[in-house]
């Protein structure tokens, strides 16, 4: 009788001890109450600054900044597309947004939106953004928006020399054929001082010597939007053929121009033929 009795407290006890575990904190999934993963916050509608710098290096995501110029310019993550929708009463700005998605953004890819701290300029993108056609499930705020990226070790920056562009050439030889051809915009990016010692006859020139410095590349952008035919291709020169020609085509490519019409003169002035042909 008393091994009977033992027997049936020791089942009440076991199965008191089931009923505790199936009332403790966590889910089915095992997960305790109150974690976070970047799933969960995907799923929220939100990313992280960490998951939108990844992103914008795997290229598989549109990172849309939407902030205003002056401080897109100041740091901007790489391989970032520009799109503002600030000032928010601006109805073209909505517009051009509209636009923008229906010809760039409608591949069915993750879009990760910055303005200035996740907030009203990302919600009023998001609207547009739907609007436009783009599936809602695909649109993501980045959680803290620039503020949070700026606390990001090397989230933003102003170089724009290592973009993932698909950058067009064409040979000194074809450049210096060009010149004077009506169809064909030649843009020095060299600095004033070398520009002067010696250019392509009819060339347009704005310095970006500088190429990180955000006072150039609004003086690029400003020059790009007010001097230069978005319908034509333009050639660049530059020292070499690499950065200061490269940091000209990211802006411009902000600008809304087709990079495709946008290409680097071979080797800039080192080339025998370009540097044969330049006058003062």
């Amino acid at each position: 009788m008393k091994r009977k009795l033992a027997a049936i407290l020791l089942a009440s006890a076991m199965a008191a001890t089931a009923i505790t575990g199936c009332g403790s904190d966590g889910d089915a999934s095992g997960k305790a109450e109150g974690t976070d993963t970047a799933g969960d916050e995907a799923e929220d509608g939100y990313v992280s600054p960490a998951d939108v710098v990844a992103a914008a290096k795997d290229g598989q995501t549109h990172v849309l900044d939407v902030r205003e110029w002056n401080s897109y310019v100041e740091g901007r993550v790489a391989n970032s597309e520009w799109c503002p929708i600030f000032p928010l009463e601006d109805d073209s700005l909505a517009d051009a947004m509209t636009e923008y998605a229906k010809e760039k953004l409608s591949d069915g890819k993750e879009i990760y939106i910055i303005c200035n701290s996740g907030q009203k300029g990302a919600e009023k993108a998001t609207e547009v953004l739907k609007e436009a056609g783009i599936d809602e499930s695909l649109i993501f705020t980045v959680e803290g928006g620039a503020k949070a990226l700026a606390e990001e070790k090397d989230a933003l920056t102003t170089n724009r020399a290592e973009e993932d562009i698909d950058w067009k050439y064409v040979s000194g030889k074809e450049a210096v054929k060009a010149v004077g051809d009506a169809d064909i915009q030649i843009l020095d990016v060299r600095d004033d001082d070398t520009y002067a010692e010696g250019h392509l006859k009819g060339s347009l020139q704005c310095s970006l010597k500088e190429i990180e410095d955000a006072d150039a590349q609004t003086a690029m952008y400003e020059m790009a939007t007010e001097e230069l035919d978005k319908e034509k291709p333009v050639y660049l020169l530059c020292y070499s053929g690499n950065k200061c020609a490269k940091t000209a085509i990211s802006v411009m490519k902000d600008a809304g121009f087709d990079t495709d019409k946008l290409l680097i003169i071979e080797n800039g002035a080192k080339d025998a033929d370009v540097a044969a042909a330049f006058v003062k």
